[in-house]
């Protein structure tokens, strides 16, 4: 009997240990906010691997309710980008790993090609848990790992919404909704998925899920609530699957020459008082044709978008009056701005580069230059076919900054070996 007793009072303690759903999203809420409060001091490296998977069947998966199963799926390329990531009061800002400054670019701009969202550093958060767009419920407790967690849903209805979805040319908002699970102890988040509605048929897709995971950072100012792992999964009508896989890495204060900011506008009433400007640095005219080889091998297993490649000049670059401007042998700067595998009946290997800086006078100053690829005209004669130059892509146009390889007929994830040549022209800096 006193057994019996015993086991009744212990549960009956155990059920007013459970805190109250409402209170314990309010608590969730008020961490999350902190955390995305402070956020706008620090900055993340992320590393997205990116998958394309097709049908094996082309007659497969033309819907979006009955779309082919994961074994009827396979891997047709592969790539990866090397991103920093940081906040600032009007959302989320980009930049190749490693840059000295924020691009004033968006991210679609940064990069023109393939899957990419933005939003999964701190946007998600600041939507769900600050704009109070989202209606919740509570789904329950569940245990992950013997670790117990609450799990709530939210729903944010189109009228509401700020998703925006963008693919086959269409740019519309959608409707979303999802799940949080959270630490009933600490108060904490520990995942979120997201998941659109239904998308519109011009955006040649159904459906884009977000999971993201969480965990506790510490950083100089305390510890945050940041993601570190997060996927992405989209299905397209014709049987597609997209899928990126992002890693959060190396997050830090802003620092130094990290610090946000863009180019300025010139202020000319600031002239007069302005005190000497110091010595111009050295910088390359226009019109100047030179070589470029790398001096690194770039394993595709591990490199990624936005890693910085060393190279070195050929041959001495020769100004107009027949005078060495940069020796033989100077050091050059170069970034992956694309990598990507192809799989199928050929391999192949599509690599981008462009240069950034070169060692003039022992200093390292940017380095504005193309490809050099001359493009003839052609008049044809009657009855016969002109020559044909391939000019690539509406994208690949605007980027004329980029020198772009490919590796047909590779064995998987193979390794580049140094001493990859390329000519290029200097332009107006």
């Amino acid at each position: 009997m006193w057994t019996g007793l015993l086991l009744v009072c212990g549960l009956a303690v155990s059920l007013q240990a459970q805190p109250d759903p409402r209170d314990l999203l309010l608590q969730v809420r008020d961490r999350v906010r902190d955390s995305v409060d402070r956020l706008p001091k620090y900055m993340c490296t992320q590393t997205i691997d990116r998958l394309q998977y097709e049908p094996a069947n082309s007659r497969q998966g033309s819907k979006c309710d009955d779309g082919p199963a994961a074994k009827d799926l396979r891997v047709t390329t592969s790539d990866r980008l090397r991103l920093d990531v940081g906040v600032t009061g009007a959302g989320e800002i980009y930049s190749w790993a490693g840059a000295r400054r924020f691009d004033d670019r968006s991210l679609f701009d940064l990069v023109r090609e393939g899957s990419i969202s933005n939003g999964v550093f701190a946007s998600f958060l600041s939507a769900i848990f600050r704009d109070e767009e989202a209606a919740f419920s509570y789904n329950g407790d569940t245990t992950e790992g013997g670790r117990p967690l609450s799990g709530f849903g939210f729903r944010v209805p189109f009228e509401k919404s700020h998703y925006i979805f963008r693919g086959s040319g269409a740019r519309v908002t959608t409707a979303y909704e999802g799940e949080i699970f959270v630490d009933p102890k600490t108060s904490d988040l520990v995942r979120m998925v997201v998941r659109t509605s239904g998308l519109a048929p011009e955006t040649g897709s159904c459906q884009a899920t977000t999971t993201l995971d969480y965990g506790r950072v510490r950083l100089e100012g305390g510890d945050f609530l940041l993601p570190t792992v997060a996927h992405l999964q989209i299905r397209d009508i014709n049987g597609t699957k997209l899928e990126n896989r992002t890693i959060f890495s190396d997050c830090h204060e802003f620092l130094g020459e990290s610090t946000v900011r863009f180019d300025p506008p010139p202020d000319a009433g600031a002239a007069a008082t302005a005190p000497s400007p110091a010595p111009a640095a050295p910088t390359l005219p226009a019109g100047l044709r030179f070589t470029v080889s790398t001096t690194q091998d770039i394993a595709t297993a591990t490199a990624a978008a936005g890693d910085l490649i060393q190279a070195k000049l050929t041959a001495a670059i020769i100004g107009t009056s027949k005078e060495v401007l940069a020796p033989a042998g100077a050091a050059v700067t170069a970034r992956l701005v694309r990598i990507r595998q192809f799989f199928g009946g050929v391999s192949s290997v599509s690599l981008g580069l462009k240069l950034e800086t070169i060692e003039l006078r022992g200093a390292f100053v940017p380095l504005r230059a193309r490809p050099d690829v001359a493009l003839r005209t052609f008049t044809n004669r009657p009855g016969t076919l002109a020559p044909r130059v391939e000019l690539g892509t509406l994208s690949n146009l605007e980027e004329r900054d980029a020198m772009v390889f490919e590796f047909r007929n590779v064995r998987l994830q193979p390794v580049i070996s140094h001493g990859l040549e390329s000519s290029w022209i200097t332009i107006e800096p």
